[in-house]
């Protein structure tokens, strides 16, 4: 039996009780596509959720049939986007991290990397999954974040946004971001924990981009 089958394979439950320990599973054996797949369900159930809080705007002259036929369109953007939203982010943030780790000279491999965004990916669903379904029951449309700071102080806009980015969730993806590049990829502390808070930072400054440019054209 081969060194990396002996070794157990990473748990996604186990990134939320022991990270330090799945990040050591997954360097000697990288997993993907098992909790990439559990993540993808994840990601649809959670965006459903969030579409129940959504109060969708009547419109005249739609007769019942044509309402079905555009709730099912809805319905099915939500899958599609469910389905390639975390592959996506999952792929372009392991290749940057991966560069980065040519440029630091780690040995770590693409797969390795990919593996430990997958599983970190898990936070980010779990995000989604409880405010998707505080939405659906307490309702207030998909720019509430109920686990953020924009829950709180009421504003709107790019400080809105803002506000909503300093959420539970995403300071617990930044730290295991950092905690899994120091451990899988061999990175520094300095250098796991600037990569971290850079992606994270330059997230909340596009969201409060997008954010401030919607206000201004009215959306």
């Amino acid at each position: 039996m081969s060194e990396e089958n002996q070794v157990e394979k990473p748990s996604l439950l186990g990134i939320i009780w022991s990270p330090t320990e799945q990040f050591e599973r997954i360097r000697e054996r990288p997993a993907i596509w098992g909790a990439l797949a559990i993540i993808t369900l994840l990601f649809i159930i959670g965006m459903w959720l969030q579409s129940l809080g959504v109060e969708v705007p009547e419109i005249e002259g739609l007769t019942e049939e044509q309402l079905a036929l555009t709730e099912v369109f809805a319905t099915v953007g939500i899958i599609i986007g469910g389905l390639f939203t975390p592959v996506i982010t999952i792929l372009i943030s392991s290749f940057i991290y991966w560069i980065v780790a040519k440029i630091a000279q780690s040995d770590v491999s693409f797969k390795q990397l990919f593996s430990m965004t997958t599983y970190i990916t898990v936070i980010a669903a779990l995000s989604l999954l409880v405010n998707g379904a505080l939405n659906a029951i307490i309702g207030g449309g998909t720019e509430i974040v109920f686990t953020s700071l924009g829950w709180v102080v009421n504003a709107e806009g790019a400080i809105g946004a803002f506000f909503n980015n300093i959420e539970v969730f995403s300071i617990w993806g930044v730290i295991l971001t950092a905690l899994g590049l120091h451990k899988v990829a061999g990175f520094s502390k300095g250098l796991a924990w600037t990569i971290a808070i850079v992606f994270f930072v330059i997230g909340v400054i596009f969201a409060m981009i997008s954010a401030g440019m919607a206000g201004m054209v009215g959306v």
